[in-house]
């Protein structure tokens, strides 16, 4: 390697996380990142003899990372005519729950009724946290655990929540937790 590729590849490598925060706003699913990032960076070391690096990079790179992960959803989604459709599917399924007026008393009623179906514990954990505005730490040293096991409990209590609220609302039936 050269100097002036050395210095380039030192360039991108300063510049990485950024690159990769840009191509995850571009890329149209999860995978695609890598792949995009990949890229920008080939395409910036076969280029980078008309660079000037004195200057900040950022805007070349967020430029360059646009349009490759542009090129890359264009060629796949042309070989993958399915995932389209689907995308579209989703999209119009989107705009007509948009459409729908907001199902908010449902979802709090929901909520109530699954919030009583809780261990007592668990209750205890929501109260502090959500309506007492106690932090994660001070709920550890009151409860006399550890700062991560509350954040890991709260989680658990959110995921079990949601679960229910959703099975609730979906079967209009009673919430089981």
């Amino acid at each position: 390697m050269n100097p002036q590729e050395t210095s380039a590849a030192q360039v991108f490598l300063s510049h990485h996380d950024f690159v990769k925060g840009i191509a995850l706003k571009y890329a149209p699913w999860p995978g695609l990142m890598e792949d995009i990032t990949q890229q920008v960076f080939l395409e910036f070391m076969n280029k980078e003899s008309r660079w000037d690096l004195s200057h900040d990079a950022r805007p070349l790179l967020a430029t360059m990372t646009r349009h490759v992960a542009m090129r890359l959803w264009r060629d796949r989604t042309r070989d993958q005519p399915e995932t389209v459709r689907k995308l579209a599917e989703h999209i119009r399924r989107l705009a007509e729950e948009r459409d729908r007026p907001p199902r908010y008393e449902d979802e709090m009623g929901a909520l109530r009724g699954c919030l009583q179906k809780l261990p007592e514990k668990s209750r205890e954990l929501i109260q502090l946290y959500y309506y007492s505005d106690v932090s994660t730490p001070e709920i550890a040293s009151q409860l006399e655990m550890k700062a991560d096991t509350v954040c890991r409990a709260l989680s658990r209590v959110r995921d079990k929540l949601r679960e229910c609220i959703h099975r609730t609302l979906d079967q209009g039936g009673r919430a089981h937790v």
